[in-house]
């Protein structure tokens, strides 16, 4: 959990004064790079229905060489069916999953199952477990992924301009490139605090 935190904490701390939209996912991946959170991160589209998968990744070694050390590579797969909104998110999400720690990674179909049930139901008060842990962290993600595609300078921006009235909801959400439900809740007067307390604060 720390070690997902700093790698978190590094990746807001490098999109903190940016307020030119939309951040791209693949600078994202850079970051933790350059990081030294994998050696290689790869994106790739899939033909999956996005009511039973919208994104997952997989992590696995290679050797370039006889004598080299080998590569530690993260392959993000997301449903190509969601809308680039969407897509940008749950990538980003599976960019933060890829730092957590292996108790918190699904590695079996019945883990996979499992998590897809917690997910799409509400969490058990009775049932707690491996399951309810992923389920948990999934959600949680989404969030972490909001502030770091929706940095704070980029909303003060957005709130200057739509209390001007230059720019609608409907228009920041597409200059961020974001869902505009999700794009609301980071105008809120809310957000701030909901993002130091279930985003920075933690860890």
């Amino acid at each position: 959990m720390v070690v997902l935190f700093m790698y978190l904490k590094n990746l807001l701390a490098a999109v903190a004064i940016i307020d030119e939209m939309p951040l791209e996912v693949e600078d994202m991946a850079a970051e933790l790079i350059k990081a030294g959170c994998q050696d290689r991160i790869i994106f790739s589209a899939a033909d999956e229905d996005p009511a039973e998968i919208q994104g997952v990744f997989y992590q696995y070694t290679t050797k370039p060489g006889v004598y080299c050390s080998p590569d530690f590579i993260t392959l993000i797969v997301y449903s190509k069916h969601l809308s680039v909104e969407w897509q940008r998110l749950v990538c980003c999400k599976e960019l933060i999953h890829a730092c957590d720690s292996e108790i918190e990674q699904t590695n079996t179909e019945e883990e996979v199952q499992a998590l897809l049930e917690k997910i799409l139901g509400p969490l058990s008060t009775e049932d707690f477990g491996l399951a309810d842990l992923m389920a948990a962290k999934d959600k949680f993600a989404i969030y972490q992924a909001l502030a770091i595609l929706f940095p704070l300078s980029a909303r003060d921006e957005a709130r200057k301009a739509m209390s001007e009235k230059k720019r609608t909801l409907e228009q920041v959400a597409a200059w961020a490139c974001l869902p505009s439900q999700l794009v609301e809740l980071v105008l809120s007067d809310d957000w701030p605090k909901i993002r130091n307390d279930l985003v920075v604060g933690w860890g």
